[in-house]
This record gives C-alpha cells, sequence and structure tokens, in this order.
C-alpha cells in the first residue's frame, strides 16, 4: 500500500486483468458513470486499429482503463483525484493551489501506473 492510501481505506475490488471485459466488469462495479465513456473509447480504438492496421489504438484503451481503475478502485485516491480535478477546474483557483493540483494528479497516475507495472 502507498503513502496515497489512508489508514483503513482498502479497494473496493481487486485489480483486474488488463482485458476489455474485464475492465469493463470493474468500471461497472466501481464507477458505473463512466460505463459510456468506455464503451464509446472501446468501440474507437477499436475502429482506428482496424483502419490502421496497428494495436497501439487497442493498447492505449486497455492502459487507460487499466489506469483508471486503479485509481478508482480505492475510495481515498479517487477522492483525491475527484479534488485535484475540481480545484484545477475552477476559476477561482491560485497559480499555487493550481500547481499543487496538478502535482497531486500526476502523482496519483504515476501510483496507479506503477501499481500495474507500468
Amino acid at each position: 500500500m502507498t503513502a496515497q492510501h489512508a489508514e483503513g481505506d482498502s479497494p473496493l475490488i481487486p485489480q483486474p486483468a488488463m482485458t476489455r471485459e474485464a475492465l469493463r466488469d470493474a468500471v461497472r462495479r466501481i464507477d458505473m458513470g463512466s460505463l459510456g465513456e468506455f464503451d464509446r473509447d472501446c468501440h474507437e480504438a477499436f475502429d482506428r486499429a482496424a483502419e490502421t492496421g496497428a494495436i497501439n489504438p487497442l493498447r492505449f484503451f486497455l492502459i487507460k482503463w487499466a489506469t483508471h481503475v486503479a485509481i478508482h478502485r480505492w475510495p481515498a485516491r479517487s477522492r483525491a483525484l475527484a479534488d485535484a480535478e475540481r480545484i484545477v477546474g475552477s476559476a477561482d483557483t491560485s497559480e499555487e493551489q493550481f500547481r499543487a493540483a496538478m502535482a497531486a494528479s500526476a502523482r496519483l497516475l504515476s501510483d496507479a501506473q506503477q501499481e500495474l507495472g507500468m
């Protein structure tokens, strides 16, 4: 457990395999509001891969959503990212607050990708 996890914070689900079906099930279970975006991204990645003959669109899709799940399966990590996004998006945010929120977001993404072995 990294320093980002609060005392008593535990994951809602285990980190799933990096497959379309496993990630879709995980998103459905922990962040239902993002399921439509997941499905749109999946279809777009498949279409781009078919058009170009490259697998990179599929790989980027899997990495994006595995990272999303790695963040959202931990309630404290998910809340911290939402707080940072709120600060970054606020017109009342000072330059110092903006920089701190961007640094927090970067740390959260880095922690999640380290958890995935990236």
